[in-house]
């Protein structure tokens, strides 16, 4: 956020406050993607772990360098 605000030449103040705002609202978007991606993810494992790790022993099974 910083590195995009100092960028950003600006005259008035209300202007530095739209930039401030907009990069604000970016990071908030990327935190709510990344909040929902998280709780996707866990939702799949369960959903492995309920079926007994059957897509899990599958797809470790195929794996050659871990």
């Amino acid at each position: 956020m910083n590195s995009k605000v100092n960028k950003t030449n600006v005259d008035t103040q209300d202007e530095l406050l739209a930039v401030i705002l907009d990069a604000a609202a970016r990071i908030k978007k990327r935190e709510d993607e990344f909040r929902r991606t998280t709780r996707h993810f866990h939702t799949r494992v369960a959903k492995g772990i309920d079926d007994d790790g059957g897509i899990y022993i599958y797809l470790f099974s195929n794996v050659k360098n871990i």
